[in-house]
């Protein structure tokens, strides 16, 4: 049962940017690179990106550091007026429309606040794994501004699409607060205040089944944030929830997940003759010179069976798996089928534990979403080899995480991905 209500949200005043609300709002903080972050920073001076993902500065101390100066920041822009607190208690109609791959798309959904589950007793179920390094980081940040910067990203499935009736109804006759086109998507956000819709609403979630899509890291975060308070006797004010945004994970036209490849710094020392004889013993391997040949088998194969591509030392591999069920005999553990027959289990598990022995530990993996770059990060030297992956189907996630199991990190890369900036969530802690 997932409980959810309304808040008082923090969003940019208009006028204080002008109405350039394409200015001031930012990717999330994991997908924004060094470049890019730059160029957020040179596009407004109230840019969220300074508050999700500050700079490392020469004599950083305890004392100063890029959370204390989100936190600076924060309370800066507030008092500026520049960050203003509705008045109502809101939920937040938020739609993306896009196009992928010729096809136009538009994704509803809506950001409330959603009670953060105990251990054992969690009615939103996660599905990927999660690192070390990325929940340090953003555990400094929430306890720095004790505040929610982003929402997370959560599927739930209602067959009878009755949220979404009731959110398409409140929104077609009034104009967005924001209204926004960016990195080829539109943004567009609504203020709810309606309290009949936000109960109705927060009925029938409560009979869904919730799945974490995006901010596993900040979901845990969130969790262990509120159990340092309550162990330390702090003032919890509203830490017990968290700012999460929901979509339909029944709208087909809604959902697009895109793949995440594995590039690999360092492989175990083997030459391709004997890779391709230790491959071919769980695999149909064909040789190719292009990468073109690799994707448009991997498109043709996508719900057929499970297949990778491979570059390395200057070849194109594709591989076919030959037998799932000799495959899943190299998995260790007690394994659900639904989880053995994933893409990403079975190359974590089956041929970089077992096959190859190709180490999986934080820092030896780079995660890309487009293939050319893994393939250009093999050729200028910085890593040995780019294994290419279709993506995980929505039902496989929603499989996986019903048995209470994890797939491998960076399973799934859901597009398009939540502006961050819309609003936020300040915690009520005196």
């Amino acid at each position: 049962m997932s409980e959810i209500k309304p808040f008082r949200g923090v969003v940019y005043d208009r006028d204080s940017i002008d109405g350039n609300f394409a200015d001031v709002l930012a990717p999330p903080y994991d997908v924004i690179s060094e470049e890019k972050r730059d160029e957020l920073y040179d596009k407004n001076p109230y840019n969220v990106v300074k508050l999700i993902l500050g700079k490392d500065l020469s004599g950083d101390n305890d004392a100063d550091n890029k959370y204390i100066r989100a936190k600076h920041l924060l309370t800066e822009w507030t008092e500026k007026d520049v960050l203003v607190r509705d008045a109502d208690e809101n939920i937040y109609v938020y739609v993306q429309e896009y196009e992928c791959e010729g096809k136009s798309y538009r994704r509803v959904g809506f950001i409330s606040l959603m009670k953060i589950g105990e251990d054992g007793n969690d009615s939103l179920l996660p599905h990927e794994k999660t690192l070390a390094k990325p929940k340090e980081d953003r555990m400094r940040l929430i306890k720095a501004v004790e505040t929610n910067l982003s929402p997370i990203f959560v599927l739930f499935y209602d067959e009878k699409k009755q949220i979404d009736t009731i959110l398409s109804d409140k929104i077609k006759r009034e104009e967005p607060f924001v209204d926004v086109f960016l990195d080829d998507v539109r943004h567009l956000f609504w203020k709810v205040s309606d309290k009949e819709a936000i109960s109705k609403v927060s009925a029938l979630i409560k009979d869904e089944k919730t799945f974490v899509a995006d901010g596993h890291h900040r979901y845990e975060v969130a969790k262990q944030y509120r159990d340092y308070r309550r162990e330390n006797k702090i003032n919890i004010g509203n830490t017990d929830y968290v700012m999460v945004y929901f979509t339909n994970m029944a709208e087909e036209k809604g959902i697009t997940v895109f793949a995440t490849h594995r590039v690999i710094k360092k492989m175990p020392d083997i030459k391709m003759e004997d890779l391709i004889s230790k491959l071919s013993e769980q695999f149909n391997i064909s040789v190719y010179d292009n990468l073109t040949d690799i994707t448009e088998g991997l498109e043709k194969y996508f719900t057929k069976s499970n297949v990778f591509g491979l570059f390395f030392g200057g070849k194109y591999l594709f591989m076919e798996v030959k037998d799932r069920d000799k495959i899943f005999d190299l998995i260790e553990g007690d394994r659900k089928k639904e989880w053995k027959e994933l893409d990403v289990s079975m190359l974590h598990a089956a041929v970089f534990d077992k096959i190859l022995s190709v180490k999986s530990d934080e820092g030896n993996i780079t995660y890309v979403r487009d293939a050319e770059k893994g393939v250009d990060l093999v050729l200028d030297g910085t890593h040995d080899a780019v294994f290419i992956m279709n993506p995980t189907k929505v039902g496989q996630l929603k499989a996986v995480a019903e048995h209470g199991e994890m797939m491998p990190q960076k399973s799934t890369y859901f597009y398009p991905k939540l502006i961050t900036g819309l609003v936020i969530n300040k915690f009520d802690i005196e």
